[in-house]
C-alpha cells in the first residue's frame, strides 16, 4: 500500500468518526465533483426538482429557512434521490434526512449570497456547457434530454448555481483553518509507523542510557538529562561514540523485530541521522541510522556544484569563457575567478558556490553537465538562456527524500481534515443561529 493512502485511510475512518449525522448524508446530495469532467448523464438526470401530478396536487410548505421556504415537492423528490444512493424504503426517517439537507443548502446559499458570492448567468452557462461536453452532447441536445425525461431545466440550473455558491463559500470559510504544526504531522506519521516501515530492514547503533521500569523518579529524570546531554554532544561529532558510554552495533533488523518505539521514530529518519531520545521498558536510548533497504525508499541524486557565468551569449562571451576555462586548467583559482568575473552576483560572492541541489532545479543544458561531470573536473563552456557556464561538480550524493514526501502527505491530508471539520463546525453554528421553522410533521 502506497504511504499517502496508508495516512488517508486512516483520515478517513477519523472523518467518519467526527461527521455530524445530518451534514454526514450531505455527501449524498448533488456535490460539485459531480461537475468534473467524468460527470455521466445518467447521474444527472437523478437530479431535478421536478414532481409528479400527485405531489403537486398536494404540495406544500414543509419548513421555513429563514426568509426562504423548502417546499414538501422538492422535499419528496430529495429523498427519491437519497433511495436510488441507499437502497431502502421511502418512510419517515429518509424524508426528514431529505429535509435537513435541504435545510442545510438553503443557509449556505443564504450566507454564501450575504457575503457577496455572486454566480452569474455566464459562469452558470458555462458550467453547464462544460457538463454537456463531457456527456457528448450540445447544450440543446443536453437540455431536450433532460426534458424528454420529465426534468424540469430551470430548476436544474438553479440547483446547479447552488452548489457553485457553496463551493465558492466552503473555500472562503477554509481559507483560514490549514494551520498545521510540525507535532500534528509527526503524531499522524507516528500513528502509521508499523504500516508505513512495512518490509523495511535497519542497519542501527544504539547507545542505552539505562533507567529501567520502577526506577525512582529522581534517578529516572537524571537518566533522561544524560541522554539528552549526551545526544546534543553526539550531533555535533562525525563520529557516533563517547568516553565512558559503550555503543552497540545492533546489525541488520527487520522492522518486525523492532519495538514499535524505535519504528516511530525511523519513521522520520534518514540513513546517517541520530534518533530524538527513545524511552522503552530499558531506559533511554539514542539510535544511529547506518543503512536502510526497503521500505518505500525514494533516493534522489544531489550535486554541489560552483560555477562561472558569462552573461553574454554570443560568441564573444564564448571566447571569454574559454579564455577563463585555459587558466583554471592552468591551475588558477576556481573561487578567485568567479567573484572576478562570474554575473551570478548571489554565488559569485561565495566563489560560484551554488551548494546543495536536484539537478532538476537547474536549466536543462546546466542539469546535463552535473549529472555525468566527473567530480571537481573543470566543465567546458556550457550554454544556456542565461549565457555561458563554467562548471565545476564538487560533491554527488544520492538522500532518501521519502521522509519529505511523507510530511507533505500527511501535512495535505491534516489540512483538508482540519478544513473539513472547521466548516462543518462552522456550518452548525450557522445553522443553530438560523431561523427553522417546520409545517410538516415527521
Amino acid at each position: 500500500m502506497e504511504i499517502k493512502q496508508i495516512i488517508s485511510s486512516k483520515i478517513k475512518y477519523m472523518d467518519m468518526n467526527n461527521l455530524n449525522e445530518n451534514y454526514r448524508n450531505r455527501k449524498s446530495f448533488f456535490s460539485l465533483k459531480y461537475l468534473s469532467p467524468a460527470l455521466c448523464l445518467s447521474a444527472l438526470l437523478l437530479f431535478s426538482h421536478s414532481a409528479s401530478a400527485a405531489e403537486q396536487s398536494l404540495d406544500r410548505i414543509a419548513a421555513i429557512v429563514n426568509s426562504d421556504i423548502v417546499m414538501l415537492s422538492t422535499v419528496l423528490q430529495q429523498a427519491k434521490r437519497l433511495k436510488v444512493a441507499t437502497p431502502s424504503s421511502i418512510d419517515k426517517k429518509l424524508i426528514k434526512q431529505a429535509l435537513e439537507q435541504l435545510i442545510l443548502v438553503k443557509i449556505q446559499v443564504q450566507h454564501g449570497k450575504k457575503l457577496g458570492i455572486i454566480v452569474d448567468d455566464v459562469r452558470l452557462n458555462q458550467t453547464i456547457e462544460g457538463i454537456a461536453r463531457q456527456n457528448n452532447l450540445s447544450l440543446a441536445a443536453f437540455r431536450n434530454a433532460l426534458e424528454k425525461q420529465g426534468f424540469e431545466y430551470r430548476s436544474f440550473r438553479e440547483e446547479i448555481r447552488s452548489r457553485l455558491i457553496i463551493d465558492a463559500l466552503k473555500q472562503r470559510q477554509s481559507g483560514t483553518r490549514s494551520n498545521i504544526s510540525e507535532q500534528e504531522v509527526t503524531d499522524l506519521i507516528f500513528s502509521q509507523a508499523a504500516q508505513l516501515n512495512k518490509d523495511a530492514q535497519y542497519h542501527l547503533q544504539d547507545i542505552l542510557i539505562t533507567a529501567p521500569n520502577g526506577t525512582p523518579l529522581a534517578q529516572f529524570n537524571s537518566a533522561k538529562n544524560k541522554a539528552q546531554q549526551l545526544r546534543n554532544q553526539l550531533l555535533k561529532q562525525t563520529n557516533f561514540a563517547t568516553n565512558g558510554i559503550s555503543t552497540h552495533d545492533m546489525g541488520w533488523k527487520d522492522v518486525t523485530e523492532l519495538p514499535l518505539a524505535y519504528t516511530r521514530a525511523l519513521s522520520l529518519m534518514s540513513v546517517n541521522e541520530i534518533s530524538p531520545i527513545v524511552h522503552d521498558s530499558k531506559g533511554f536510548h539514542i539510535l544511529k541510522l547506518i543503512e536502510k533497504r526497503g521500505g518505500g525508499q525514494n533516493l534522489q541524486l544531489q550535486v554541489h556544484v560552483r560555477h562561472i557565468l558569462i552573461d553574454d551569449g554570443s560568441s564573444k562571451g564564448l571566447q571569454k569563457a574559454k579564455k577563463i576555462h585555459q587558466q583554471l586548467q592552468t591551475g588558477a583559482d576556481f573561487s578567485a575567478l568567479a567573484k572576478i568575473n562570474s554575473a551570478d552576483t548571489g554565488s559569485a560572492i561565495n566563489g560560484g558556490d551554488l551548494g546543495w541541489a536536484t539537478p532538476s532545479t537547474y536549466v536543462p543544458s546546466f542539469a546535463a553537465v552535473v549529472k555525468i561531470s566527473a567530480i571537481k573536473a573543470i566543465s567546458q563552456p556550457v550554454k544556456s538562456k542565461f549565457g555561458w557556464h563554467i562548471i565545476q561538480v564538487l560533491e554527488r550524493k544520492k538522500i532518501d527524500s521519502s521522509r519529505d514526501a511523507l510530511r507533505a502527505s500527511a501535512k495535505s491530508i491534516l489540512s483538508k481534515k482540519k478544513n473539513k471539520d472547521g466548516y462543518e463546525t462552522w456550518l452548525q453554528g450557522v445553522r443553530d443561529d438560523a431561523f427553522i421553522e417546520y409545517r410538516v410533521k415527521l
